[in-house]
This record gives C-alpha cells, sequence and structure tokens, in this order.
C-alpha cells in the first residue's frame, strides 16, 4: 500500500493499472520462436542435388502467388543455394509451405499487484491492489516448411517455427519470414558449404 500527501492509506485496484504493468512486461520480454524439425526414417539428404517448389504451395490457396509465398521462396532459395543445392526444373526435392495462426490464452494463478494513480472517491491518490489472476490472449503464428523427394512424392524433412505476432510483423512480415526461414534451416541436416547471401 502507498500514502500521498494527505490522502489516506488506500486499497485501489484498478484495470487501468494492471493493463499498464502487463503491458510493460510483455514489451519487455522478447522471446525467440520455437523450432521444430524432423527427418524421415533413413532419409539421406546429402544424395540430392536440386531443388524447386511445389506448383500450388499451401500459402496460395487463394489461386494465386501472394506475398507470403514469393518471400518463402526467395528465403529458402537463399538457404537451399548456399547447402549447394542448384535450383531446377526438374528437381530432386520440391519445397512445401504451411502457415498458420491461432489464438492463445496465457496467465498466472496467483496474485497480481496492479499499481496506478488516478482518482478516487475522495480525490486523487495512488492505488495499489492485488488480484487472483492476471489473464492475456495473443495470436500465435506458425510456418512450416515440407521438403519433399520428388520422384517418389515422400516427406524426408519438414521444420516448423511458431511463435507470437506482433503488429510489427504483421505490418512488415518479410523480415520475420527471412528470420524465421534462417532458423528452421539452421537445424537442417545439411549445413552451408557457403554464408547463406543476404536478403535483397
Amino acid at each position: 500500500m502507498f500514502r500521498s500527501g494527505r490522502n489516506p492509506w488506500v486499497r485501489t485496484l484498478t484495470v487501468a493499472s494492471l493493463v499498464a504493468v502487463s503491458a510493460l512486461g510483455l514489451s519487455a520480454c522478447q522471446t525467440k520462436p520455437d523450432i521444430r524439425t524432423q527427418s524421415a526414417p533413413g532419409a539421406d539428404l546429402l544424395k540430392y542435388q536440386t531443388f524447386g517448389f511445389v506448383e500450388h504451395p499451401d500459402t496460395d490457396k487463394a489461386g494465386y502467388t501472394t506475398l507470403t509465398t514469393r518471400y518463402l521462396k526467395e528465403a529458402v532459395t537463399r538457404e537451399m543455394l548456399a547447402r549447394g543445392y542448384s535450383a531446377s526444373a526438374t528437381p530432386d526435392l520440391v519445397v512445401n509451405f504451411i502457415a498458420g495462426s491461432k489464438d492463445k490464452v496465457e496467465g498466472t494463478t496467483g496474485p497480481s499487484v496492479g499499481v496506478g494513480y488516478g482518482r478516487w472517491y475522495r480525490g486523487f491518490g495512488w492505488g495499489v491492489g492485488i488480484g487472483d489472476r492476471d489473464i492475456r490472449t495473443f495470436t500465435e503464428g506458425s510456418l512450416t516448411i515440407d521438403v519433399v523427394d520428388h520422384a517418389r512424392s515422400e516427406l524426408v524433412w519438414t521444420g516448423t517455427a511458431a511463435g507470437r505476432l506482433t503488429k510489427k510483423v504483421l505490418q512488415n512480415p518479410q523480415p520475420a519470414i527471412d528470420k524465421a526461414v534462417a532458423a528452421i534451416f539452421a537445424k537442417y541436416p545439411r549445413q552451408p558449404v557457403v554464408a547463406p547471401s543476404p536478403p535483397q
């Protein structure tokens, strides 16, 4: 509890103060995307030499090439070329993209504390209060890259990046896509033979 000037001791909890504290906590915490990868049993990704893309990636459900697909193709091409693959119209491997999002809820069940300054029934002053729970909702985005044996139509490797979608990412997605693709390919079994070229 706080005492300010002539105001008496108060036990005031405001929604605004809790929101402000929560927002500060979120802005101070930057988390990296969660990366998960899996190789098909017995898959030898070193034997393949060329790559391309599926004719209709999952990110083109509308029937035309989206900007997301274009950014993904550019980023994956950089990573595959760096690993010694060559682009081909009749490739050994073809790549598909799957993007999605879902709303998630997070919170704490323990006590939460909020502090704020504002008007109360006797005037203005500081207020502090304790709440039972702190619940927030956010949108999580995911990107999956599938690498498929073209001749056999079999998945040989897949990688997924999942993380919180922010307003900044939604307004300018290309840098986030470049970083997500690089993070996924950092766990690809065939490592770069040259450094990937920087995004244009």
